[in-house]
C-alpha cells in the first residue's frame, strides 16, 4: 500500500493539478483559435470556470451566502458575466437583492447586473434606488437608467440633476439619463447646469442637450434657455 502524502507531496500534487488546469484550458483556446471558433468568449470562459472552480453552481452557492456580504457580491459577478446569468430566473434573484440585501454594496452590484443584463423589467426597482441612502447605490442605477430608459424616471433624475448637495457621480449620470426625454422642462433643467461648478456634469448636461435638440450651443445657457423658448423651440 502506498504511503500518505507527506505535507511537501500534497503542495506539490496541487501545484501540479493546477498546472495541469492552466495547460487543458490553454489547450482548449489554441484550438478553438486555430478552427476560427466564433464562440471562443463565451466557450473558453466556460472552460476555464470549469477547471478552476467558478462554476455556475458555486456562483449560485456565493450569491446565496447568508454570512458574507462579498461571496454574495462575488456570486452576482460571476453569474451576470455569462450570457445565461443575465436571463431568467437570475435577472428575477437580482431584482430581489437590488432591492431587499441589507449590505449597500451587494445591492449596488445586483443594480449593476440588471443593467449588463439590460432587464427592462427591473425600471421600477432603479427608479426606487435612485432614492437609495447608499451613493454608491444612486449612481448604478442612474447608470441602469441611461442605458434602460423609462419616463417614470424623469422627476427623480430631474431633481438629482439639480441637488447640489447630491453625489456628483449620480448628478452626472442621471444627466446622461435624462437624454432620453425630449421634454422642455429635461432641458431647462440641463441647461441650468452649463455654467455650474462641476465641470463633468456641464459636459454631460451639453452632451445631452445636444443629443435631445440636435443643435450644439456649447455652454451658453443663456442662448441654450433663448431657443428652448424661442420661436424655434424644439419642444414644440
Amino acid at each position: 500500500m502506498k504511503p500518505p502524502m507527506n505535507a511537501d507531496e500534497h503542495r506539490f500534487a496541487i501545484s501540479n493539478l493546477k498546472s495541469i488546469r492552466v495547460h487543458l484550458c490553454a489547450s482548449v483556446i489554441l484550438v478553438c483559435l486555430g478552427s476560427g471558433c466564433t464562440q471562443i468568449g463565451d466557450f473558453g470562459g466556460r472552460v476555464a470556470d470549469y477547471f478552476s472552480g467558478k462554476t455556475p453552481v458555486n456562483a449560485a452557492k456565493k450569491m446565496e451566502d447568508q454570512y458574507f456580504p462579498d461571496e454574495r457580491r462575488q456570486g452576482i459577478n460571476m453569474l451576470s458575466a455569462r450570457d445565461f446569468g443575465r436571463r431568467e430566473p437570475y435577472t428575477k434573484r437580482y431584482q430581489q437583492i437590488a432591492q431587499y440585501d441589507t449590505d449597500w454594496l451587494v445591492r449596488a452590484t445586483a443594480i449593476r447586473a440588471l443593467n449588463r443584463s439590460r432587464d427592462a423589467s427591473a425600471t421600477p426597482i432603479f427608479i426606487k434606488a435612485l432614492t437609495d441612502e447608499n451613493d454608491i447605490v444612486r449612481v448604478e442605477a442612474a447608470k441602469a437608467l441611461a442605458n434602460i430608459p423609462d419616463e417614470n424616471a424623469v422627476p427623480a433624475l430631474v431633481k438629482i440633476v439639480g441637488n447640489t448637495n447630491e453625489n456628483r457621480d449620480a448628478r452626472i449620470w442621471a444627466a446622461d439619463a435624462l437624454r432620453h426625454y425630449r421634454t422642455l422642462e429635461v432641458a431647462r433643467i440641463l441647461a441650468s447646469q452649463l455654467n455650474g461648478r462641476e465641470f463633468g456634469l456641464a459636459w454631460q448636461s451639453r452632451k445631452s442637450l445636444v443629443k435631445l435638440t440636435g443643435k450644439d450651443l456649447s455652454y451658453d445657457e443663456t442662448a441654450w434657455l433663448q431657443y428652448l423658448t424661442g420661436p424655434d423651440k424644439p419642444f414644440g
